[in-house]
């Protein structure tokens, strides 16, 4: 039996459907076609398009011959069997008038077979009796039709089977589809599918609430799936697990930290260090931890979940934390001392004023109260030598500790 795995190439006609119309002329297998057709009808439904639409589908093979031709009309009820409305097209050679059947060429075959049996016993066994050539003839023919037999047998409940097997993933196909996950988990155990097939349909479509309903032990499989999504998505998933309260105490602790993690929640990671049960979730742990500096955290978290390349990467983070810390305590220290210098060069120039003023009080000065102003004048120029003197002591202090930073940096290592 074909299933139509051959592809041949299809003419959508007498149709205003898009769809159809980008998939005409070319090449598709015949169950391709289905979900096409299946897809299409969702799509209809789903818009509450209430005028029937309708599409003439042709098949031909690659010579170019109509193999089959039918007019199909949309939308149909959601849980509609296309399969068997298509089964046509499964055909894959074009209808042939007073066609043989499978017995009538099997027995040409055996009549040619046996005339060339003959023809040989007839040519080399001259001496052998007419009754032993009968016998032999006949042995041979019983055998070879038993053969035959078998092999077509074999064949047929291998394509049954087969053909079985594609009207089950239709039908899962259409109803998953239409987003009706409980009515496909229950077609699949009709169907004796496994339970881990039931569980990853279930995860494929983000059902992870019915992922752990079909099987409390799929948990692993559900953190797996949503540590896939982006940080949003995997936010919503867990609230959603935690809510519908399907999880073990020792599971919900590891969705607790999940969540910590997306939420960036140091402290609580910190606390519960010991209860991350998987390498997975410990290397996102010590990554955040690094990201945030908390080196000493991150080496607590890899005792528990050994990493060597996280733990290299912990060391040469902290490490160039330290060095960098060192360089800007140099930065700021020189900038101390750039500045306290302009205050020192300030107080140099308000001293270089004041004595001018002390020489110009002393030549030009007339008034009685010239002795009292000289005297003003040289407590001022006093003043701002003390001024001076502890700008200098703090210079020279700046400059000692900035010495001090730059050799740590040149020393560390």
């Amino acid at each position: 039996m074909n299933l139509g795995t051959k592809k041949s190439y299809y003419v959508f006609s007498k149709t205003d459907i898009k769809k159809f119309k980008e998939e005409n002329n070319k090449p598709l297998e015949y169950i391709d076609l289905i979900k096409l057709v299946i897809d299409t009808n969702s799509e209809l439904l789903k818009l509450y398009e209430l005028n029937t639409k309708s599409v003439e589908i042709s098949k031909f093979n690659k010579n170019d011959s109509l193999i089959h031709s039918q007019l199909l009309k949309l939308p149909l009820e959601a849980d509609t069997d296309f399969d068997k409305i298509l089964v046509n097209f499964n055909e894959t050679k074009p209808p042939k008038i007073g066609k043989a059947t499978k017995v009538d060429k099997a027995t040409k075959n055996l009549t040619v077979i046996n005339d060339k049996a003959n023809y040989i016993e007839k040519k080399d066994f001259e001496k052998i009796s007419i009754k032993k050539i009968s016998i032999i003839g006949f042995s041979f023919m019983t055998v070879f039709i038993i053969v035959i037999g078998f092999v077509l047998n074999q064949s047929i409940n291998r394509g049954n089977s087969e053909q079985e097997k594609l009207s089950q993933e239709l039908i899962i196909t259409q109803l998953e589809t239409s987003g009706k996950y409980d009515k496909v988990a229950q077609k699949m155990k009709e169907f004796d599918y496994p339970k881990k097939d039931i569980v990853n349909m279930y995860l494929e479509n983000g059902q992870f609430v019915n992922a752990l309903k079909a099987d409390k032990k799929a948990f692993t499989s559900v953190l797996d799936k949503i540590d896939t999504m982006n940080n949003k998505e995997q936010q919503e998933a867990l609230n959603e697990l935690k809510k519908a309260n399907v999880t073990s105490k020792k599971e919900s602790i590891s969705l607790d930290l999940r969540l910590a993690l997306l939420n960036k929640d140091i402290d609580f990671l910190k606390k519960n260090i010991k209860s991350v049960d998987s390498q997975a979730l410990s290397d996102r742990i010590v990554k955040l931890f690094i990201d945030e500096k908390e080196y000493a955290s991150a080496n607590e978290q890899l005792k528990f979940f050994a990493n060597k390349a996280l733990d290299k990467q912990a060391k040469q983070a902290e490490h160039d934390d330290k060095k960098q810390a060192l360089t800007n305590k140099v930065n700021e220290l020189k900038k101390a001392v750039s500045d306290t210098q302009k205050q020192l060069d300030g107080k140099n120039t308000q001293l270089s004023d004041l004595h001018k003023q002390l020489d110009d009080l002393n030549k030009n000065d007339k008034s009685p109260d010239k002795g009292k102003h000289v005297d003003d004048k040289n407590k001022e120029i006093d003043n701002a030598n003390k001024d001076k003197n502890k700008i200098s002591d703090i210079l020279k202090d700046q400059q000692g500790k900035e010495k001090e930073a730059q050799k740590a940096v040149d020393d560390f290592k």
